[in-house]
């Protein structure tokens, strides 16, 4: 198996995999904080709170898997731009989750 890499599509991942960290985030914050809020006391509110409960762990760790990946694809961009001698590349740092 060949290795290939193409730092102009590996930055446009990175991007997109640190922007998706950012938006599971602030949908897991934003939910918490409303739901907290929101005064619903249905039969669907409990079903969505139970099934809010269950997902949240899940997004935190889907949150954790984009910053890994994110990480993970800065790290191949730059050292194929070092190894490659590409100077006007940026430097793509590592994400973490929020």
């Amino acid at each position: 198996m060949a290795l290939t890499a193409e730092l102009s599509t590996l930055e446009a991942l990175y991007q997109t995999l640190k922007s998706n960290v950012t938006n599971a985030y602030e949908i897991r914050s934003s939910t918490d904080r409303d739901l907290t809020n929101a005064v619903w006391d249905t039969p669907n509110a409990e079903s969505f709170r139970a099934a809010w409960e269950l997902f949240r762990p899940q997004l935190q760790k889907f949150e954790e898997t984009l910053a890994a990946a994110a990480s993970d694809v800065a790290t191949n961009h730059n050292n194929n731009a070092a190894v490659n001698g590409v100077t006007d590349a940026p430097n793509l740092a590592p994400v973490s989750a929020l």
